[in-house]
């Protein structure tokens, strides 16, 4: 089934069955199973398939550990997590397999060689050979290992992994995965204790598993897939999984769909049977199997992207009423029913013939309806030289107009009178009289007699005036008798209407059966005539339809049944095979040697073992002929060059099997225990069970010294006297009473109709048809007098993926309304303004056009809006209460349509029940294990050890050494050392038009014969909203370079003067010409050495990020290591002591599993560190590290945190640190240690915290930050008074220029593993355990700020005289805003005084060195911890 287009038609016809996935607002999940083969496939190699790409295996293994952790993270199933990996394929899955892989290794092998034509350089190491992702070979044997691995760390190690059975199926064990995961849903739904309600996630990229979902009749079960695009991608894909959009396909709603799609038939009496859903599903799934699958080809001339299915629901519309019952009878198909349903489908093989003929003489038209050939000949004729023939009627006419044209009467005053037909001509004769008097210059009309009928009319023309009378022209009388002579010669021919319908017919029938003769000519390579082949061909190929439908609701039917035919029969002829022998013999699968074997190409050859290569390479080999090496690809009618046909012949088993049985002895016993069946394993947390599990990889994992995972075969339900069920179970909840965050259409009624509506889905607008659904009886609820009702309550807001929100206020285009301080009276009114009502109606337009384009629903006029804040989840009272908080969540939408608005729903989200405080002795029990937020030892890991008056006794795990902060400090170092300037200030400064500036820092197209090439730098993209870490940025007035970029572009300049002249000279063009540079006879070569230059210069791997990005470059990152490298020899892991604190108030213990709950309105600025404090997900608890990027999402922000130590789930955050080091996580999954803003209350804490209290602004102008980025807006700043006490203190604003202590004190970190075996680890993540309970390092930076002078040398001069300041010293500053990084004023507008002379301040580059070639214009000094550059007045 051709996968993306099988989806992407889904997804445009039926416009909302798939969701967004947001934090915290997919519904819960019991049960989450992976289809894994496509997870493997992503993480070992690279979509373009480069032939230079290579990826070391402990890499691969690695990247799909992340990757199921990653959605393990996201679905968070409460019962089973079933993972399964593709076994021993049934023999009808091998012949796909093996075009497949044939096809892969002849593509890889052709890159291979163009790159080494255009001199590529060749890595030394082997490629990696997709085809190794087969059962039986050495590749899956690890992975295997290496899952196995992984599952039991996962267990040891994460809470979330403990509570859940997990399965793996690998590739030992037979089957497809997904028929695997299938195969237990089935059994497990014949159990007597099943759950109706049960809640299914299914990841997974093949169309297939929307038809194994909907089979299983389970409306709780979603598919998960990452975010299919079509087109040309605006924006660059991250690396970072965390960045990677995520879909939810809802079944659920894929059914309501469907029951739109055949609501004709659930009108009374439209059949003649009970009308049933499910059964209609049942039939969907088999037709959707007539466009194709993986185990029969699609059958001719029926394709996804030329409406097939659109199509086959219409014939089935009409059809099923008169088939007297479904086609599916729960598996089986009802032979005779789909003869129905295949008669009335074979018309479209007539629309192809049609179109396909249409050019041909014989065809006229490209529609359904047959042309009349004869008169067709007639026509044609008749305007040349007349007809050869009429009939009698015509002759009859012919006669009578032959006596008018002789009856001319030339004279003027009793001219010759028009002449009548009569009204009962019919069509036919009409035409021909019309034709006929074209001939003799006649003039005809149609008029209408007394009674209204019309009949033609025919006139001799008038003459012109100034002819003479009796001026004969003999020339037209001549014309005409030679037009009167060939009518009078026309033979008569008398046809009746059935008479030249029977020879139409017989000569279209003629036609269409020399037209399917030679597709089969083509394609099998025999006739219509051989009746034994087409026998067989369609009895092979209704075999095929039955197996696949037992295959997907009861399993293998039989393992060596397959298709024998590389090409489906014509529609029509399918019904010929109605007969087949459907008895299936089940067999036994192929061994994992055999499939290799079957499958396999001989330029895979080195994944098969040694012994058999000799089979597949050898001239001799009994069996060579089922390696070709050159082989047809067929295109078969479809556009894209991957849906190909791969003609190569099939695998013969009678000829494999013995062929393979001769080499059997030379198999190592390693590889021939490859070769058997394995089983199904489960595996359970125990913390009763203690033991250390070895490595799968030494010298890059480490062992599990405390392993607490048991591994047990896994046993599938038992069908001992069970049935499977086909349909609803008893008790399942349906639309609106499905289970919270399954969407329903049913939450407001409507109504559902076909139409070509234009639905934009994959940002471009459908040319098929969509279900349209109108919303109905929504005028009562648009209206403004009904929205206020909802003011103050909770209602579900964004149909139909319904969130639950607070009502603040409600408006219409005149007023907004809010509640009153008395809630009893009326709400308050505030009128719009004029400014107001614009952007208003601008607000409920683009409400109703989303709607309407994006999920093709028509709410009709938004007369009302509610306004809301969204419920961001629970939050955790200093008390120990958890109750809802609801917030505006930036990027999430506030405004709805007052008519979409969902009241109340069936079933509440049970995540987010509003719960009383639990009695601290059962909220943290003796044993259990938090974070302390107190003021001393804060973040440290902590373990309960007994009560006190309601009040916990802790031991608390401190620090021997205190380890500097250092992540600020560099962070701060680093934005001193590179500022950025304007890219005006950057035009003038090279002497450049800001718009070659512009051209060629950002992607410029030069045509090159015939092509088009990029000579860009690439260091900034506007439209894809990208820039490149460390060279540019966006800021408020537009783009900035820093010295990096400005040297780079200073370089392009030197090296390539005319190509920069060149564009200097025509600014304005769109398109330039290589000629437009350089002499035609150099132009190619000069074109090529920039290009080669342009390349050597990306080599240095340009870091391109989102613009709202916050992100430290390589180098500071690299700093930053170092500096934590440091901190860990100061701070080794098990030098700390633990101290006893009795009587820690309950706000003061930070659980784990709170953590989402306390920790969400953090503040996060680069360089801070941070620990951290989940008990789940990819990095280990209690390890510390520092935040070097921050990105917002819709409902979140996500931190890139480089840690102190490397642990085996760690990345290298897109290359910017070292592998194994770095992730990106969201706030709540850390605390901050450096800005501590979660501190425990006492009243020592309290008078030590008074110190970081914000210093308010005295300067006349300031007041709360406004505008861009909170920086307000800037005044000219007073003279400071005389300075006492220190520089620094006066700058920061405080008296007698007193330190700060905002920062935490103490130093952290964790993870280590001590030496095995002599040999250092890359991973250091394992400690051994603590009395703390946690492992490893831990505890807070030195609370004293950033030390150290900043000086670069001897004062600089401003253009006014004064003395430019040292901007790189921040000792002493006072940490009054925790959110404060420093950053480049050079984005505010220059001052309309740029370029006069005075003793203006200015604004200079910041900190110590100014930009080359421009003067230092006063002070560039950050200010501390302000919003605005302010120099407060000193104390006196």
């Amino acid at each position: 089934m051709g996968v993306p287009k099988f989806f992407r038609w889904m997804s445009e016809r039926y416009p909302a069955i798939s969701q967004l996935i947001a934090e915290n607002r997919i519904p819960e999940f019991d049960n989450l199973y992976l289809d894994m083969n496509g997870i493997i496939h992503n993480c070992t190699h690279s979509d373009s398939d480069s032939p230079t790409f290579r990826m070391t295996e402990d890499k691969m293994f690695i990247a799909i550990f992340n990757y199921i952790e990653h959605l393990f993270g996201k679905i968070q199933p409460k019962k089973l997590f079933f993972m399964a990996i593709d076994g021993v394929a049934p023999r009808a899955k091998m012949n796909q397999q093996r075009a497949r892989r044939f096809r892969t290794a002849l593509d890889a092998e052709k890159a291979k060689e163009k790159a080494l034509k255009e001199g590529v350089e060749m890595p030394k190491e082997a490629a990696f050979d997709s085809n190794c992702i087969t059962p039986g070979t050495e590749f899956m044997a690890k992975l295997t290992k290496q899952l196995k691995y992984f599952i039991n760390k996962k267990i040891s190690e994460d809470i979330d992994w403990q509570g859940v059975e997990i399965v793996l199926s690998g590739h030992e064990v037979p089957g497809e995965g997904e028929h695997k995961i299938m195969e237990y849903i089935r059994l497990a739904k014949a159990q007597p204790d099943y759950d109706a309600n049960i809640r299914h996630c299914l990841y997974g990229l093949d169309a297939d598993l929307i038809m194994l979902g909907l089979l299983s009749h389970d409306p709780h079960f979603s598919l998960l897939r990452e975010e299919v695009t079509f087109g040309r991608s605006s924006q660059k894909k991250s690396k970072e999984l965390e960045h990677q959009n995520f879909y939810l396909m809802h079944l659920c709603i894929v059914r309501e769909y469907l029951e739109l799609e055949f609501q004709e038939l659930k009108e009374p009496e439209a059949l003649g049977f009970p009308y049933d859903l499910e059964r209609v599903i049942d039939d969907f799934i088999l037709m959707a199997f007539f466009v194709g699958n993986d185990f029969l080809p699609n059958l001719p001339n029926l394709h996804i992207n030329e409406g097939a299915l659109a199509l086959m629901f219409k014939v089935y519309k009409s059809v099923l009423p008169k088939a007297g019952g479904y086609i599916n009878e729960r598996g089986v198909i009802n032979l005779d029913r789909l003869a129905l349903l295949l008669e009335d489908l074979s018309s479209v093989e007539y629309r192809f013939f049609e179109a396909e003929s249409a050019d041909e003489s014989w065809f006229k038209g490209k529609q359904m309806g047959r042309v009349d050939v004869m008169e067709k000949d007639k026509g044609a004729t008749t305007r040349k030289k007349g007809p050869s023939s009429m009939t009698s009627a015509q002759k009859a006419v012919f006669k009578e107009v032959k006596k008018f044209v002789n009856s001319r009467s030339t004279d003027p005053v009793d001219p010759t009178p028009s002449f009548d037909l009569p009204v009962s001509l019919n069509a036919s004769d009409r035409k021909f009289v019309q034709e006929l008097a074209d001939e003799l210059h006649l003039e005809w009309k149609t008029v209408a007699d007394d009674t209204g009928d019309r009949h033609l009319r025919l006139d001799f023309p008038k003459k012109l005036e100034g002819d003479e009378d009796n001026d004969v022209d003999e020339e037209a009388s001549i014309a005409v008798n030679r037009v009167l002579k060939r009518y009078d010669n026309a033979k008569v021919e008398d046809v009746t209407a059935e008479e030249v319908q029977e020879q139409m017919d017989k000569k279209y029938e003629e036609k269409f059966l020399v037209w399917k003769n030679k597709y089969y000519n083509s394609k099998f390579s025999w006739g219509l005539e051989n009746e034994e082949e087409m026998r067989k061909l369609t009895e092979n190929y209704v075999q095929g339809l039955q197996w696949v439908l037992y295959y997907y609701y009861r399993g293998v039917a039989s393992w060596p049944w397959f298709y024998g035919y590389h090409y489906s029969p014509m529609i029509s002829d399918v019904k010929k095979g109605l007969k087949a022998d459907m008895n299936f013999r089940l067999g036994q699968p192929f061994r994992p040697y055999q499939q290799l074997m079957g499958v396999l190409p001989d330029r895979s050859k080195v994944i098969v073992p040694t012994a058999y290569h000799d089979l597949m390479s050898n001239p001799d080999s009994p069996i060579i002929d089922f390696y070709p090496r050159d082989f047809e690809l067929d295109m078969n009618g479809k556009k894209m060059e991957w849906e190909a046909v791969v003609v190569i012949p099939f695998i013969d088993e009678s000829r494999l099997l013995p062929a393979m049985k001769t080499k059997e002895h030379l198999l190592s016993q390693e590889e021939k225990d490859r070769n058997d069946f394995g089983v199904s394993l489960k595996f359970v947390y125990s913390p009763d069970t203690t033991f250390t599990y070895p490595s799968s990889m030494v010298g890059i994992f480490p062992d599990i010294p405390y392993c607490h995972c048991v591994e047990n075969i896994f046993d599938l339900p038992t069908m001992e006297g069970l049935d499977y069920h086909v349909g609803l179970m008893r008790g399942v909840k349906l639309g609106e009473y499905a289970l919270a965050g399954f969407p329903s259409l049913k939450t407001l009624p409507h109504a559902g109709n076909l139409g070509f509506h234009g639905v934009n889905v994959f940002q471009q607008d459908s040319r098929n048809e969509s279900m349209v659904v109108t919303m109905l009886e929504g005028e009562s609820r648009a209206k403004v007098d009904s929205a206020k009702t909802l003011l103050g309550r909770r209602i579900h807001v964004g149909y139909p993926f319904l969130s639950e929100a607070k009502v603040i206020s409600v408006s219409d285009e005149l007023f907004n309304y809010t509640l009153s301080q008395d809630a009893t009276a009326a709400p308050v009114a505030v009128p719009h303004g004029p400014k107001e009502i614009d952007m208003w109606h601008r607000k409920a337009e683009r409400i109703e056009s989303v709607y309407s384009k994006r999920l093709g629903m028509i709410i009709g006029e938004v007369q009302s809006l509610v306004h809301v804040e969204t419920l961001k989840g629970l939050k955790k009272t200093d008390e120990g209460a958890t109750i809802k908080e609801y917030a505006l969540i930036e990027g999430i939408e506030t405004d709805y349509a007052a008519q979409m608005v969902v009241e109340e729903v069936a079933n509440e989200d049970p995540r987010f029940l509003e719960q009383a405080a639990l009695p601290v002795e059962e909220e943290f029990p003796v044993g259990s294990r938090a974070f302390f937020l107190g003021e001393f030892n804060y973040g440290r890991p902590l373990e309960v050890v007994g009560h006190t008056n309601n009040k916990a006794d802790v031991w608390v795990s401190t620090v021997a050494a205190k380890v500097p902060e250092f992540g600020r400090r560099i962070v701060i170092e680093a934005d001193r050392l590179s500022p950025y300037t304007p890219s005006y200030a950057v035009a003038k400064m090279l002497g450049l038009n800001p718009l070659v500036l512009s051209k060629i820092t950002s992607s410029f197209q030069v045509s090159l014969d015939d092509t088009r090439v990029n000579l860009g730098l690439n260091l900034k993209f506007e439209a894809k909203k990208l820039k490149v870490l460390g060279y540019s940025r966006r800021g408020a007035t537009g783009w900035e370079f820093s010295q990096k970029a400005i040297q780079l572009i200073q370089q392009y300049m030197i090296t390539f003067p005319e190509f920069i002249a060149g564009i200097q000279r025509n600014t304005q063009a769109n398109i330039y010409e290589a000629t437009d540079f350089y002499p035609a006879s150099e132009a190619k070569d000069k074109i090529k050495e920039i290009q080669a230059w342009l390349k050597s210069v990306e080599a240095k791997s340009f870091q391109k990020v989102p613009l709202d990005a916050e992100q430290l470059d390589s180098e500071v990152v690299s700093k930053i290591e170092e500096a934590a490298n440091e901190a860990f020899k100061i701070d080794p892991p098990g030098k700390g002591v633990n101290k006893k604190i009795n009587g820690a108030p309950r706000n003061a213990l930070l659980k784990p599993s709170d953590a989402e709950q306390r920790l969400s309105h953090q503040r996060f600025a680069l360089g801070d560190r941070v620990v951290y404090v989940q008990d789940s997900g990819r990095v280990p608890i209690a390890t510390r590290g520092t935040v070097v990027g921050k990105t917002r999402t819709s409902r979140t922000t996500l931190l890139d945190v480089v840690f102190d130590v490397t642990f085996m789930s760690g990345t290298s955050l897109e290359d910017r640190c070292s592998q194994f080091r770095g992730s990106t996580v969201p706030i709540h999954s850390v605390l901050n240690l450096t800005d501590r803003q979660i501190i425990a209350g006492s009243r020592a804490g309290a008078n030590h915290r008074t110190q970081t209290q914000p210093q308010p602004l005295t300067v006349p102008g300031y007041g709360s930050p406004t505008g861009p980025n909170g920086r307000g807006q800037l005044v000219p700043a007073q003279a400071p008074g005389p300075l006492r006490g220190s520089f620094r203190g006066a700058v920061s604003g405080q008296m007698n220029g007193g330190r700060g202590s905002g920062s935490p004190r103490g130093r952290g970190g964790l993870g280590y593993v001590p030496e095995q075996n002599g040999q250092k680890l890359p991973i250091r993540n394992q400690q051994p355990p603590q009395t703390n309970g946690f492992r490893g390092r831990g505890g807070q930076p030195n609370g004293t700020p950033n030390r150290g002078r900043g000086g670069t040398g001897p004062a600089q001069l401003t253009r006014q005289g004064y003395t430019k300041l040292d901007a790189g010293d921040n000792e002493g500053v006072v940490e009054s805003n925790p959110g404060f990084q420093p950053k480049s004023y050079n984005n505010a507008p220059p001052p309309a005084s740029l370029d006069t002379r005075g003793r203006g301040r200015g604004r200079g580059p910041r900190g110590g060195t100014p930009s080359p070639g421009v003067v230092p214009r006063g002070r560039g000094v950050p200010r501390g911890k302000a919003t605005a550059v302010v120099v407060p007045q000193a104390e006196q």
